[in-house]
């Protein structure tokens, strides 16, 4: 049987279903036998924690995620329990269609031919069969998303609205399972509108009837998080820090964000919010080698705006779980807290008494901001010595700027900031970092140029404050380990003048009554301010050197369709035989993408509809090449890919074959 012959018994739809087989085979073999990836069935992203949460019959814990593929595990955990290959099973069923319908798609938007191949393409070699072996949300997107672009090409091709609009269902559907997609439905509207038949004014009404069943998809979730977190949020909170580690990979960084020095701005210096007019919320937990509380326990409080002392009444939970709130403010405000309750009495002491946590009360609060500020000194009354302060004495020192709040600065009340009083500063703060056992000596020495000071610390690290600094935390340069962590650390005057510091605010051991005092650590307040947080991060680092980003955007809009792996386990994951996979898989994707481009060019050629399902691979680099990603963002459309592809294959037979017939 010569090609030609091949080629021929390929347009049957029974191709199609052998691709299926294949498929579902080769999920079967991953899921079972051996599969090249990392993760085990359980996955990545959290996905087998949040099911099972919610299959227990929790609320969904987050707004880092979507709800879409959560909720398709726990359909299953729900039915039969904590067996994970169940779900994998079903993913694998489902992605075993994706041959089908790519056959389906092809069929009526290219020819016969072209769909068998793309049939057969999809089921031997898509990398969503790799997903399907692991709790990924990856497979079973890519299934709603190809039925939903051939509902698409088939109600345009036959003028039926009915198709079209659910194509709008299940694209909304989809962006569920990955947010990427989210603007799909307006793509494809335009599409509709600018391109092909029926008359533009039924074009425009089922394009729009396409967004509308697509927003009322997205409609029960967008409103969910507008109830708990007062924000938009349609999909996920999690675009902000994938923005911000795509800026950190550039320049001689675009291999690899984690050796970018100013990875380390990623934690904040104070503890914050951008969220202003809601209520904030207080949390702690009962210490189990503390006090035995009595009730009341009271949350005391007051803010700059009003300096009224305010008392919230805190609830306990069974698991020791303490809860208060803080009434809302406008930004910017600084709120001072602490805790009061009655310690039991014992039998030297029968009385119970009053008790204050941190220990000095008001003498001593706690200190928390609104502010959307996220790179500036949000201290504005000099309540706290922070990295600021230190940047301002060493410039003060250096070139005698001006130093606000120089009396409380001035540690060896000899009136004036000297050395001395930098070294004491830095040795507070080094004392005040998280994991620090109290204060020790850290500062080595104060180094003055021309254009930077710089202050050594007896590790080798360094902190430099430029002479030109506008007041940026972002601007200073951060280099070392106790750099680094008093970078991160705070400690109130007020603590300090105490002299017995809160063990709350310096990290030193203590049996007080409550730990993990912190304020909107729910993931309703703390995921939108960090989504607010990582944008400014992010628009911080694009400012320093936009050209460099520009370059690493254009790579990354390449970079998404080839995997590149690595033996740096700081980089890629590493595992049994990584580098065979990693090589195999970066050999196999750059053919993919070679040939992929020959086929869009063939396709043209040929007269083939090509517009659509080249516009919607391009769609993916377009949305995501700004942030960090890798070819795994790309799979949802690997299997449009593989009908051009096809394209290509059948190209290549057919010019070999001509000769021969022309010989014959």
């Amino acid at each position: 049987m010569n090609a030609a012959h091949v080629v021929t018994a390929l347009q049957r739809e029974r191709s199609a279903y052998f691709a299926c087989g294949v498929s579902f085979a080769l999920s079967l073999f991953f899921i079972f036998v051996w599969a090249p990836h990392p993760w085990g069935w359980e996955g990545f992203d959290h996905y087998y924690e949040i099911s099972r949460l919610l299959a227990s019959g929790q609320p969904f814990p987050t707004t880092d995620v979507p709800w879409g593929y959560a909720y398709f595990l726990a359909a299953f955990y729900r039915a039969f329990g904590d067996h994970p290959a169940i779900p994998l099973l079903a993913q694998a069923a489902l992605n075993a269609l994706v041959p089908l319908l790519v056959y389906a798609y092809a069929r009526q938007e290219f020819d016969a031919r072209v769909a068998g191949v793309a049939a057969l393409l999809t089921g031997f070699f898509s990398f969503n069969t790799v997903y399907s072996s692991t709790q990924s949300s990856d497979a079973v997107c890519t299934v709603i998303f190809m039925a939903a672009v051939a509902s698409f090409a088939r109600g345009r091709r036959r003028d039926e609205s009915l198709w079209i609009v659910l194509s709008g269902v299940l694209i909304g559907l989809a962006s569920q399972f990955r947010p990427n997609l989210l603007l799909v439905p307006l793509v494809l509207a335009v599409f509709h509108v600018v391109a092909g038949r029926p008359a533009k004014g039924r074009r425009v009404w089922q394009a729009v009837a396409l967004v509308v069943a697509a927003a009322a998809m997205l409609a029960p979730w967008t409103v969910r998080n507008y109830r708990l977190t007062g924000q938009f949020i349609p999909t996920s909170t999690h675009g902000g820090v994938q923005l911000w580690y795509g800026t950190l990979q550039t320049g001689p960084y675009l291999q690899s964000r984690a050796y970018n020095p100013r990875a380390v701005f990623e934690s904040a210096t104070f503890a914050y919010t951008s969220l202003d007019r809601v209520p904030l919320l207080v949390s702690a937990r009962a210490n189990k080698c503390g006090p035995l509380m009595s009730q009341p326990l009271e949350l005391v409080y007051w803010t700059d705006r009003d300096a009224a002392r305010v008392r919230s009444r805190a609830t306990s939970a069974a698991d020791g779980a303490v809860s208060a709130t803080m009434r809302p403010a406008p930004s910017p405000t600084t709120y001072y807290y602490y805790f009061e309750y009655f310690e039991a009495g014992s039998p030297d002491r029968p009385a119970p008494r009053v008790v204050r946590m941190p220990r000095d009360g008001e003498a001593a609060p706690l200190v928390y901001f609104i502010s959307d500020d996220h790179l500036g000194d949000l201290d504005r009354h000099g309540d706290l010595l922070d990295i600021f302060d230190l940047a301002r004495m060493l410039r003060q020192v250096a070139w005698r700027d001006p130093l606000p709040f120089a009396d409380r600065l001035d540690f060896d009340h000899d009136g004036q900031i000297t050395g001395l009083d930098i070294s004491l500063a830095g040795r507070a703060l080094a004392g005040a970092a998280p994991g620090a056992h109290g204060p020790t000596d850290s500062v080595r020495a104060v180094e003055v140029g021309a254009s930077a000071v710089t202050l050594w610390f007896v590790d080798g690290s360094t902190l430099v404050v430029p002479r030109a600094w506008p007041g940026r935390v972002t601007d200073l340069v951060v280099r070392g380990p106790i750099a680094e962590s008093i970078l991160h650390a705070t400690i109130s005057f007020a603590a300090i003048r105490q002299a017995q510091p809160s063990s709350s605010v310096t990290g030193q051991p203590s049996c007080d009554a409550l730990e993990d005092v912190a304020v909107n650590k729910v993931y309703f307040r703390d995921e939108p301010h960090t989504l607010r947080r990582y944008t400014a991060l992010a628009f911080d680092n694009i400012r320093r050197d936009p050209r460099a980003y520009a370059a690493s955007v254009l790579y990354r809009a390449l970079r998404i369709f080839v995997v590149v792996g690595t033996s740096d386990a700081r980089t890629a994951q590493q595992f049994h035989r990584s580098s065979v996979v990693y090589g195999t898989a970066t050999v196999a994707s750059l053919v993919i993408f070679v040939v992929l481009l020959a086929g869009v060019w063939i396709a043209w050629r040929r007269g083939y509809a090509v517009a659509l399902p080249a516009l919607l691979i391009a769609y993916v680099p377009a949305t995501l090449s700004f942030v960090l990603t890798n070819m795994r963002y790309s799979v949802t459309v690997q299997p449009l890919a593989f009908v051009f592809i096809a394209t290509a294959i059948l190209s290549a037979i057919e010019t070999v074959e001509a000769p021969s017939a022309r010989t014959d």
